[in-house]
């Protein structure tokens, strides 16, 4: 099984969530967001450097340091995630650019798949951290 979201995504994910919902825009160290979440602290570093790049996350030296988020969760969505930690999500490479397959224009299954593309790239650009907080909430009182 292939997966669309990798495993470092997923840790970003729900680091970024976990700093929204808890910390109030205030920093938090990136050992216990680490904790918190169950990501191999190494391995939370490295994700939150990539974000910190990114401006989803601004991290902070010091005694009272740490990370917290770069924007408001309405202003970050889980394409700019995906971006930020593991590129261009691509179902198929001729997806990539008119350029990128020699049957381009030819070929019905590029059609189909482009749209398919546009279509995942909008929804997940449509989707925000809020949104993602607002439907856990939402589920959590069902």
């Amino acid at each position: 099984m292939t997966e669309i979201i990798k495993k470092d995504t997923d840790h970003a994910m729900r680091m970024l969530a976990y700093m929204a919902q808890n910390n109030n825009n205030s920093f938090v160290a990136a050992k216990k967001l680490a904790a918190a979440q169950g990501v191999p602290e190494d391995f939370a570093y490295k994700i939150l450097r990539k974000l910190t790049r990114a401006g989803l996350t601004v991290g902070h030296m010091g005694i009272h340091g740490g990370v917290r988020l770069g924007k408001a969760p309405r202003d970050i969505s889980l394409l700019d995630v995906i971006l930020a930690v593991q590129g261009k999500l691509t179902i198929r490479k001729c997806c990539l650019a008119a350029d990128a397959c020699p049957r381009q224009g030819m070929c019905d299954i590029s059609i189909v798949l482009g749209g398919l593309q546009d279509n995942l790239n909008v929804s997940l650009k449509k989707i925000t951290l809020a949104d993602v907080l607002k439907e856990a909430s939402n589920k959590r009182e069902e």
